[in-house]
């Protein structure tokens, strides 16, 4: 009696995380992850408790202990490392071990579209990615019970930042598993767009094309989760990259099909996914989750930049390399950018002997503000000063709503006495894992065995 759709797919899916779960590469990554985050939490740990002893000293400086910065984004950068080095591997050999054992012919020819069996093993690899969370929520458990204060809304974004990475990086592995005949060389195509994503981070403030690149880099995307700014840009750009991917794996996958074929389905998805990035980008969404609102200004002011009507036109006279540019980037035009409905911001040409050097023009530094033909310039870089000039401009009278205090969340406390956890019994247990999935009795019957 043949099998039903939904039944050939559970048996697809059951063999999927049966050969998953019998690959020894995933637990080999799942031990190296404990020994990673283990070791990044006990570091993050350490470090926030020895400021934290000078923040209780001084209490003016208690502000700037935040758990997210200091504890969460360090613990969870070893995810990051293993997400783009070893993960790829334990991807590769979902398609890979189909190839080299001849199951992807017997694949092909089922009922079951190439779309199909790809989301297929996506599922099977968020089945086995709860184990991947075993570290990080250790990590979690061991800061919350050293009193240690856990702020969700930015925790969970930060959690959605690695998924969305996670997911992008798998689904570039399936890609490079299906272009190419070894495992091998699908690494290698992985390390090669991961490390290429990294060398975009170094073009960002160049100017140019390459700065415009730049922003689409992984690393770029994946910073803005772990700032605690939520981002419809960079959640759809995460999105359409693994969509990307994805889709031609998917279309490429058959070989029996027309190569013409196949290379007019990429490009319609090539057009169709670019069509949809730039409808999301005309209007981007943002939220601000961080408990001190960093990335926010005041909600009046916000009320007040919203009802601009008019372009603002910024020019600035500023090196690249100035540091105040970076602080005027990172406290008022980023921000700016975000809340005003018409900005126009425009760098002037500069010059200046080097970066500790005398500016060779008097502009140097300037910083110029249009609005409605009123004009006014300033030197300085901070919102005090920039916000009541621009409000000034636009003839609105804007008073501070009343918001709460934040006063920052100093902890000293001590994790090394749980490093026992992440360095011995943590690993033992994925190990021990390894073994007892090799029993016979946990998956008796393998997809060949079900179909004959």
């Amino acid at each position: 009696m043949p099998l039903s759709k939904t039944a050939l797919a559970r048996l697809l899916w059951r063999q999927e995380l049966r050969t998953l779960l019998l690959s020894p590469s995933l637990w080999l990554m799942l031990v190296i992850l404990s020994w990673l985050v283990g070791y990044s939490f006990i570091q993050a740990v350490d470090l926030f408790s020895q400021a934290s002893r000078t923040a209780l000293a001084y209490p003016q400086l208690a502000k700037g202990m935040n758990a997210m910065e200091g504890v969460f984004v360090p613990t969870f950068g070893a995810y990051y490392l293993v997400e783009t080095l070893l993960f790829p591997f334990v991807v590769i050999r979902l398609i890979g071990h189909d190839k080299q054992m001849g199951s992807l012919k017997l694949l092909l020819q089922l009922p079951v579209s190439t779309f199909a069996l790809n989301a297929i093993k996506l599922g099977a690899l968020a089945v086995a990615g709860l184990l991947f969370l075993l570290p990080g929520a250790s990590a979690l458990a061991v800061w919350y019970f050293l009193g240690g204060e856990i702020h969700m809304p930015a925790l969970l974004t930060l959690l959605l930042g690695h998924l969305l990475y996670g997911l992008t990086i798998a689904c570039i592995a399936m890609f490079a598993s299906v272009v190419t005949s070894t495992p091998a060389t699908a690494a290698m195509i992985c390390l090669a767009v991961t490390l290429g994503s990294w060398v975009l981070d170094f073009a960002a403030g160049s100017g140019g094309w390459l700065e415009v690149l730049s922003q689409g880099s992984l690393t770029t995307l994946l910073r803005q989760f772990e700032n605690g700014l939520l981002s419809s840009t960079a959640v759809a750009g995460f999105l359409e990259l693994s969509l990307l991917f994805f889709l031609f794996a998917s279309i490429l996958l058959h070989p029996g099909r027309p190569l013409l074929t196949r290379l007019k389905s990429m490009v319609w998805v090539v057009a169709a996914l670019a069509v949809l990035f730039l409808l999301v980008v005309q209007k981007p969404c943002y939220l601000d989750v961080t408990e001190d609102h960093r990335h926010s200004f005041n909600p009046a002011d916000v009320r007040a930049f919203q009802a601009m009507d008019a372009p603002l036109k910024i020019k600035i006279h500023m090196a690249r390399e100035d540091g105040r540019l970076y602080d005027l980037e990172r406290n008022v035009l980023s921000r700016l950018r975000r809340v005003v409905p018409r900005i126009q911001i425009t760098y002037a040409e500069t010059s200046s002997k080097g970066l500790f050097g005398a500016a060779e023009s008097d502009t140097y530094g300037l910083i110029e503000y249009d609005y409605r033909g009123r004009h006014d310039q300033s030197y300085s870089t901070s919102p005090r000063e920039i916000l009541p000039l621009i409000h000034a401009l636009a003839d609105q009278k804007v008073v501070p709503a009343a918001m709460p205090e934040y006063t920052g969340h100093p902890l000293v406390a001590d994790a090394n006495p749980v490093s026992w956890w992440f360095y011995l019994i943590l690993p033992l247990a994925f190990l021990l894992a390894a073994w007892r999935m090799r029993q016979p009795q946990l998956f008796p019957l393998s997809f060949r065995e079900h179909v004959r």
